[in-house]
């Protein structure tokens, strides 16, 4: 990906990367008061913010320093996500609203989401240049 669309990429990424930095703390926090089953999900859920976390911030010094991202890093962003969806959806169902509210359960999904239609939107067109 190359572009204008770099630093829409960039801005999205950016969003995600400090919702998970944010959320970090809190998830420790919580994760002292839980049962040891919630436990073991918060700590899932946790190791997927400090992966978004960095992957984030590459992808941003990618869109900054090179102003191009490459497509399997894009995919790697696409997976991520995936994970992390899938720990908000798996404390959703077992935390009360108010801690998956405190936690940005919501928050997340959306900056994931974005990021994912972002990352679909790209490889789509990468696909359509290549048939060109």
């Amino acid at each position: 990906m190359k572009g204008h669309s770099v630093y829409d990429c960039k801005v999205k990424c950016e969003e995600l990367g400090g919702c998970c930095h944010n959320t970090k703390n809190r998830c420790i926090e919580k994760m002292c008061e839980v049962d040891k089953t919630k436990c073991k999900k918060m700590a899932k859920f946790l190791k997927c913010l400090m992966v978004c976390e960095c992957l984030c911030s590459y992808i941003c010094t990618c869109c900054c320093e090179m102003e191009e991202v490459s497509e399997p890093c894009l995919k790697e962003l696409c997976g991520k996500c995936d994970k992390l969806l899938s720990c908000c959806k798996d404390l959703k169902g077992c935390l009360p609203k108010d801690v998956c509210d405190y936690l940005n359960c919501d928050k997340l999904m959306g900056c994931c989401c974005a990021c994912k239609g972002f990352s679909k939107s790209s490889t789509k067109s990468s696909k359509k240049s290549k048939k060109k």
